[in-house]
């Protein structure tokens, strides 16, 4: 009788803890913000080294020769010698339109001076000034547009953005804007 007893409690206290999961499942986890990142590094993306960074967010960048998937950063660049970048689907950062936060934005670029990143290969395309647009990822397997923008120390492009990052860059802005992160803390929502 006491086995039967301890039997029932045992799994009165399972169905407890799986109906507690499903619920918490359901109501969308723990009510804390997730900073999961939405973009994962592409496997096959090719390294870069980081070199100066213009005021308008403009840095170059270099082509590592050797590597997995070098080759295909020769061939969607063109060249290993130091080319213009610019972080697509970013607002340009543009000082004497809007000075708010543009100062801070450029630091957090400037965190890129000397770095490696890793860049998608799929999409590098050439704005009409000549710099590669690319998607990036630090050492770390973080997207750097998403954290600039979960930071809010960029804007996002107010234009035709890629399909690919579209969800993941526009719920970081928000995130940012809503919890009055960074320039939308100090500027609103210039």
């Amino acid at each position: 009788m006491d086995q039967m007893k301890r039997r029932s409690s045992v799994m009165l206290m399972v169905a407890i803890v799986v109906v507690g999961g499903i619920f918490y499942l359901v109501k969308g986890g723990s009510s804390k913000e997730s900073v999961e990142p939405g973009a994962k590094k592409p496997y096959d993306a090719f390294v870069m080294t980081v070199g100066s960074v213009k005021s308008d967010g403009t840095f170059r960048g270099r082509v590592e020769r050797t590597g997995r998937y070098a080759s295909k950063g020769l061939r969607a660049v063109g060249t290993n010698d130091f080319v213009s970048l610019r972080l697509a689907d970013l607002q340009q950062l543009e000082p004497v339109r809007d000075p708010c936060w543009t100062e801070e934005g450029r630091r957090a670029i400037d965190d890129l001076i000397g770095a490696r990143i890793w860049v998608e290969a799929t999409t590098v395309e050439r704005d009409r000034r000549g710099r590669f647009l690319v998607f990036a990822w630090n050492r770390d397997d973080t997207f750097v547009q998403e954290q600039l923008l979960r930071d809010g120390n960029a804007a996002l492009f107010s234009g035709r953005l890629d399909v690919r990052h579209r969800d993941v860059l526009g719920a970081a802005e928000e995130a940012a804007a809503k919890g009055d992160v960074g320039r939308w803390g100090t500027c609103g929502s210039s």
